[in-house]
């Protein structure tokens, strides 16, 4: 799917790629493309058909490549489907004549979907900017979307904290390692970026307008701080990972303790009625002669209570109950 935006001084119009060939600021954003549609911006762009084969590899890590009649800059964006949280590349091919941007995502993404929006209700004027503008913004809101869904994961972790402090036995350990994964997927995404960022910020991208420069700057401070709450969050995780660990052996302590409570209660009562219960000769005297007194029956009821009792004097002695 390919969507193209022609930016003119009368406003924003739908295009084609007839419009990479032209001098008019365009925009031309694929979604996945097929090869007829490759062979299509290769042929209207002039950018070897290997080259952008090349970004449609899932694991392309950022990057920035100096081609013969574009710049290309890599990077990678946040993408949610199903509560699955997960990074995909996001490749941005800057024409050396400025007029004209092409970028080309494996998925589709909330953060050009937000640009398409903006530039549909006429928020951003290209007319009065140059396209390195319009990749300043478009980087930009790539990050604001990490900002995004990094202060839901935050809810989550306060969440799921609160959950183990008060119900540990009802949290699954799965989601304390789904949330941590996500972390070093956006961890290792992040920290190439702004190795991205910070070549452009060098001018190492000579389509970049000088002017612009500046911008960046903004966008490597950006990308520090999330990578400073990435560490954040995953030692807050590794953490509550700790306490849930500890809640658990704590729970499991106290229902061994539980239950070592109550049967010791149970014990000393069997092991009186386990003796008199044994079948030795009455007759003798040195055999139960408990066995032949009136009051037997009350004496072996009474060493029970009495165990009993002094079981319990024990343990809460010991603070057990």
């Amino acid at each position: 799917m390919i969507h193209v935006y022609n930016f003119q001084k009368e406003g924003v119009k739908l295009g084609s790629l007839v419009g990479l060939s032209e001098t008019t600021k365009c925009w031309a954003h694929c979604i996945n493309p097929t090869e007829k549609e490759l062979i299509e911006i290769s042929e209207k762009a002039n950018i070897p058909l290997e080259d952008l084969k090349e970004v449609l590899d899932e694991e392309e890590r950022p990057k920035v490549s100096d081609l013969d009649n574009y710049s290309l800059i890599v990077v990678r964006a946040p993408w949610v489907e199903n509560d699955e949280i997960s990074t995909t590349p996001l490749s941005l091919f800057i024409s050396k004549n400025k007029n004209n941007v092409i970028t080309i995502a494996l998925k589709e993404l909330s953060s050009v979907n937000k640009i398409m929006q903006l530039i549909e209700a006429k928020k951003i004027d290209m007319a009065q900017h140059t396209m390195s503008f319009f990749t300043y913004r478009l980087l930009d809101e790539v990050f604001n979307a990490y900002f995004s869904i990094l202060s839901t994961l935050e809810e989550k972790i306060d969440n799921l904290e609160d959950v183990i402090i008060e119900k540990p036995g009802s949290v699954k350990v799965n989601s304390i390692f789904t949330l941590k994964k996500t972390l070093i997927f956006f961890h290792k995404a992040l920290t190439a970026t702004r190795d991205v960022i910070a070549s452009i910020e060098k001018e190492y991208v000579a389509n970049i307008d000088k002017k612009n420069i500046k911008r960046f700057r903004t966008l490597y401070n950006d990308v520090v701080q999330l990578i400073d709450m990435v560490g954040t969050y995953r030692d807050i995780l590794t953490s509550t990972l700790e306490i849930y660990l500890s809640a658990v052996s704590n729970n499991l302590n106290r229902a061994i303790k539980t239950l070592t409570v109550g049967a010791s209660f149970v014990l000393f009562p069997t092991l009186i009625a386990s003796i008199y219960g044994m079948n030795f000769d009455t007759s003798s005297i040195f055999n139960m002669p408990e066995l032949n007194w009136k009051y037997g029956y009350f004496f072996s009821l009474g060493l029970m209570v009495a165990s009993v009792i002094i079981t319990y004097v024990y343990f809460k002695k010991k603070e057990w109950i």
